[in-house]
């Protein structure tokens, strides 16, 4: 049984006919990259990275290893292709969260309490997602990062359409990246120490916390302010 999720019926068939058929071939490499994506992820969650072979991906998807090829130059392209699908999913997720009517404040505790209630329902997402992904040398470096600011933005962007903060601020890409930061740090301690399900017992000490950070007023800094040469 499939993890409870969001997702929107998609045209895209994951069983291909035998034989001849008369479908568009760019239907058939579509159906192939989807199922090679929901492979790896797959076989991560059950057996860890390290010990996924390009073949297991092949054979899980059902398809030949040349196809695989046909798609990704190697497995580590392909399970940042699968990270950049959930990371897509779960920033589209706090969009929809973060849409109820209130304050920026109450809106960002909503929709942080509703990411987490979502990452719990979610064990297998949240295991690749927080662990797997921590662990793949500097591609996934840097692959990290790029969520961490693609959430950012996507926070700079919905307050800002919503209204403005009570001070009178907009809050920065920078403010809003140093909480994500924070945040994603915080679960994957949780997740890594007592698994993905526990994270329901942190919501209500880290989402307040996240919240205060995140719609705190932050002084803007003169732009000519510079660190002061000590005398003598």
């Amino acid at each position: 049984m499939r993890e409870r999720a969001s997702k929107k019926s998609s045209p895209i068939p994951r069983v291909l006919p035998r034989g001849r058929h008369k479908l568009d071939p760019e239907v058939v490499a579509a159906s192939q990259r989807l199922r090679l994506l929901e492979a790896i992820a797959e076989l991560v969650t059950e057996h860890g990275y390290a010990a996924v072979t390009i073949g297991d991906i092949a054979t899980r998807a059902g398809t030949a290893k040349r196809t695989f090829y046909d798609h990704f130059p190697d497995k580590l392209a392909c399970f940042l292709a699968a990270l950049d699908e959930i990371t897509d999913k779960l920033v589209e997720a706090v969009g929809r969260f973060f849409a109820v009517p209130g304050t920026v404040r109450e809106r960002c505790e909503y929709s942080l309490r509703g990411y987490l209630e979502l990452l719990a329902s979610m064990p297998s997402t949240s295991k690749r997602f927080y662990l797997e992904a921590m662990s793949e040398g500097p591609e996934a470096a840097d692959r990290r990062m790029a969520m961490h600011l693609k959430f950012a933005r996507h926070i700079v962007t919905l307050s800002r359409d919503a209204e403005r903060l009570a001070e009178g601020r907009e809050i920065t890409e920078q403010h809003a990246l140093g909480v994500v930061g924070a945040l994603h740090a915080l679960i994957f301690h949780q997740v890594h120490l007592h698994g993905p399900e526990s994270l329901r017992e942190i919501i209500s000490e880290v989402v307040p916390l996240a919240v205060a950070f995140l719609t705190a007023r932050v002084a803007p800094q003169p732009r000519d302010a510079r660190p002061r040469k000590r005398a003598g």
